[in-house]
């Protein structure tokens, strides 16, 4: 099965938009490699083809018209549009027409050969438009100043201005939109709009459509509303018939008078729409105004009602993940505003929250400059702490988006003092142990149907003071992990004291997390985290969904359920993410994804896209720590399908070990996983010395208590491997297993006992190899080939492909080091069959050279 797709652009459109972000895309599926384009140019008509064309229209032998095919094709260029409508000219002036007495169609070779023709077919349909019926191109212009497409119940609001009626003509005629300057734009009408428009249907100059929806979704700029439209059980449309139509259309208006006259329809909208036509043709209305905004006069108040109106569109837009029409209609309210709006009572409200709604819509769209100006202006103007709050908000967000976590965790901690949530100087492990314990005792006394069942939090402050501590929550994880444990805990307290909120959703899955690290309990946490998502589901937060997913499904449900199953909730999160704006979460949920897809043994070819597709993103959305924490990732994908010098050292396309690491010395999240997939792959290609090195460098991970169990459980796991195998060669020389080598053997086999009783679907065949590779080392031969087998089974039924080649191969080194080599060739053959199966083709490689 597949999918078949069939677009079409034009390539000479300059005016950017669509067609030029679909070249981009387009540009992007060559490069990814994993889908087969077909590119197919289409030139203008040969005289050939317009022959054919005109000779079916006239339903005349080519022969016969081969003449007028020459003489259109030579004045259009074999534009096909343009051939079509002066065919249509000629008709209308006269010059084709169709004969009864001979019932056929004639022509006037002559005049045709020496009419004039517009050089583009713009010109050629301003002409046109101009033999029409004065109120047939006066409702052009109004339909082509709405875009490409309007509603009919649109337009019937500006013909309560004109005072028409639904059909022909009236006693009374009126103007319609006259600029006040005396030109041909000052039409007297006696019909209205749409039967005008109708006119320019029969001439095929527009389309008359009806859809069932009362609604255009949502569409700005085509006539569409904003909101939930008028109820209506079908729609009525007219739209022009191709994109250069109009374009002349929108020539009938001169260009100097086009301000005034946006400006007049927007104005006869406003005014004419009731509140609930205003709320459907929302972004319309402002979209018209705007465009003359320059126009309006100072002091008589409609500058300020516009204002108000783009506040309105910005929220209406953002709420639709629409960001930068909001940009664009918040900074429009912004600039209808005077310093003085600050000063006066009635728009004081309104200057803070246009400068409020544009600094979170700039940081969405990572406009940090932009961003930090409507912040120092609410700032510099604020009175009150409370008025400070929202902004305070967005820079703590936009600190740590660009990396300045210890910036943004300050901010936030000298905020929460004034909100009454003041922190301690200094943490020990005993004051966290103790918070912990009264948090146990505390939430022991309530059932998961009473947590869910808490009142709704009313206190304003501590509102306040919940999104703050929601925000920098990940900020202490990343910079302050000793801190962490006591900001998940004051938000469930609050929490439990004050009602929940849409940010306790949120509380519950960081509690769960540092009970699974702090306390070992995972049971306990998986309660806490499904209790997250039920919340999550109560508030319907779709603002904190990815960041909720991203700790459930990244750092708790993993110690419990497969592994897999995280990974469609983190791509979920990713589209809900980027929905709401949260591209900061959506991006983590991303590195999540791919952490947990590589280690999962998800395909590496497929995989390897996914990470170009996401890494893209990060760099778009401006999150550059993202984007470094999945080099590692990356780079290793990369070494294993064996597109890299080296598949032991991470450096290639996508990194340098050496150049990252001194770069990165002293990061708590990059260092480790650079480490990590060292100690991977070295083991994985028999390199154990370098394998040790990492696994050695890479200690720390093991004191990190609240960690990914994906990171904790193959640090031990690959570990415990590499000392094994280390000792066996130490043994093979006949020397003893340093201490420490078996002390690290032990502490892993004995972790991962206990996280194969939690999770037996991800650690029960890495605990059998590991039993596996120490019965092999202590000499207890048929255990050791029975529980080889036992982890290759394991692995494959619980679709870890990767674990399932590992165990085959450490199966036929055990049996090739036994003596017995046709045994061990079917388990190397099996082994080479599954790293092919995975992508790893260098793996595939290495075992095919080495053991077959």
């Amino acid at each position: 099965a597949g999918l078949l797709f069939v677009g079409c652009y034009r390539d000479d459109d300059d005016g950017g938009g669509a067609p030029l972000a679909l070249a981009s895309r387009l540009d992007d599926i060559r490069r990814s490699g994993t889908v087969r384009v077909t590119t197919v140019a289409l030139d203008d008509l040969d005289e050939t083809s317009v022959n054919s064309l005109v000779s079916g229209a006239l339903g005349t032998l080519p022969r016969m018209t081969r003449p007028l095919a020459e003489a259109v094709h030579r004045k259009t260029g074999g534009n096909a549009l343009f051939v079509v409508q002066l065919l249509s000219s000629l008709r209308d002036e006269g010059l084709l027409r169709f004969s009864l007495a001979s019932r056929a169609w004639e022509w006037d070779m002559g005049a045709i050969r020496d009419r004039d023709v517009a050089e583009n077919v713009v010109g050629l349909m301003t002409a046109k438009f101009l033999r029409l019926a004065p109120e047939v191109h006066d409702a052009l212009r109004v339909a082509a100043c709405l875009g490409s497409r309007c509603r009919a119940d649109l337009l019937q609001i500006l013909d309560r201005r004109s005072g028409s009626g639904s059909g022909t003509t009236t006693t009374t005629t009126t103007t319609l939109f006259g600029t006040g300057t005396g030109t041909g734009t000052r039409t007297k009408i006696g019909i209205s709009i749409t039967t005008a428009l109708d006119v320019a249907v029969r001439e095929g100059i527009m389309a008359r459509t009806v859809s069932s929806s009362g609604s255009d979704g949502g569409r700005s700029g085509a006539g569409g509303g904003g909101g939930a439209g008028t109820g209506a059980a079908t729609t009525t449309w007219y739209r022009f018939s191709h994109d250069q139509i109009q374009t002349a259309a929108y020539l009938l208006v001169p260009e100097g008078e086009r301000e005034s006259y946006h400006l007049s329809i927007g104005r006869s909208l406003w005014r004419n729409s009731t509140e609930d036509e205003i709320d459907a043709f929302l972004f319309v209305i402002v979209d018209q105004l705007q465009r003359g905004c320059r126009l309006i006069k100072d002091g008589t108040g409609e500058k300020v009602d516009l204002a108000w109106l783009c506040l309105r569109a910005g929220e209406r837009a953002s709420s639709m993940s629409a960001f930068l029409p909001a940009s664009v209609y918040l900074r429009t309210g912004i600039a209808l505003l005077s310093d003085e709006g600050w000063e006066e009572d009635g728009t004081r409200d309104l200057c803070l929250n246009l400068h409020d709604s544009c600094a979170e819509t700039e940081y969405i769209l990572g406009h940090f400059e932009r961003m930090k100006d409507h912040l120092e202006q609410v700032l510099r103007k604020a009175r009150t702490l409370r008025e400070k709050l929202r902004a305070y908000y967005t820079m703590v967000q936009s600190l740590g988006a660009r990396g300045r976590a210890s910036d943004a965790i300050d901010t936030a901690i000298t905020v929460l003092g004034h909100l009454g949530e003041s922190f301690p100087s200094v943490i020990t492990p005993s004051t966290v142990l103790l918070e912990l314990t009264s948090m146990q005792a505390a939430l022991s006394k309530e059932s998961e149907d009473a947590l869910l069942q808490l009142d709704t939090m009313q206190d304003e402050e501590k509102l306040a003071a919940m999104r703050f501590l929601y925000v920098i929550s990940p900020y202490f994880f990343s910079e302050k992990k000793e801190y962490f444990p006591h900001v998940a805990c004051r938000m469930v307290r609050l929490s439990l004291s004050y009602g929940v909120c849409r940010q306790s959703a949120f509380a519950f899955a960081c509690y769960g997390m540092v009970t699974c690290g702090l306390l070992c309990d995972r049971a306990g946490g998986y309660r806490y985290g499904k209790l997250a998502l039920s919340l999550l589901d109560r508030f319907r937060a779709k603002e904190s969904f990815a960041r909720t997913h991203s700790v459930v499904y990244g750092f708790i449900f993993n110690w419990i359920e497969p592994l897999q199953s995280s990974l469609p909730c983190h791509k979920e999160a990713i589209q809900v993410g980027l929905s709401v704006g949260d591209t900061e979460y959506s991006m983590i949920n991303a590195q999540l994804y791919l952490g947990t897809a590589l280690s999962s043994g998800q395909a590496l070819g497929p995989l390897m896209d996914e990470m170009r597709v996401y890494s893209k993103q990060m760099v778009e959305y401006k999150h550059h720590y993202m984007y470094t924490m999945i080099k590692p990732l990356s780079q290793a994908a990369l070494n294993l399908l064996g597109r890299s010098a080296d598949p032991v050292k991470l450096s290639g396309e996508e990194m340098d070990e050496e150049d990252l690491l001194r770069t990165l010395e002293d990061d708590g999240n990059v260092t480790p996983l650079i480490h990590f997939y060292r100690l991977w792959l070295a083991y994985l290609f028999g390199n154990y010395s370098v394998a040790a090195d990492a696994a050695q460098r890479n200690s720390g991970v093991e004191g990190q208590r609240i960690s990914r169990f994906a990171v904790v459980c193959n640090h031990a796991f690959y570990g415990g491997l590499t000392y094994i195998a280390l000792a066996r060669r130490k043994e093979r020389d006949g020397a003893m297993t340093p201490k420490p080598w078996k002390d690290a053997i032990e502490g892993s086999i004995v972790k991962m006992a206990v996280w194969a009783e939690s999770a037996p679907w991800n650690c029960r065949h890495k605990l059998d190899l590991l039993n596996a590779e120490r019965a092999y080392l202590t000499g207890d031969l048929d255990g050791a080939s029975e529980l080889y087998d036992r982890a290759a089974a394991t692995a494959a039924r619980h679709r870890f492909v990767h674990e399932e080649a590992l165990a085959l191969e450490r199966a036929g080194i055990f049996f090739l080091e036994s003596g017995d080599r046709e045994k061990a060739a079917g388990y190397f053959v099996k082994a080479r069959d599954c790293y092919a199966k995975w992508g790893a083709q260098s793996k595939a490689l290495h075992v095919q050279e080495r053991y077959i």
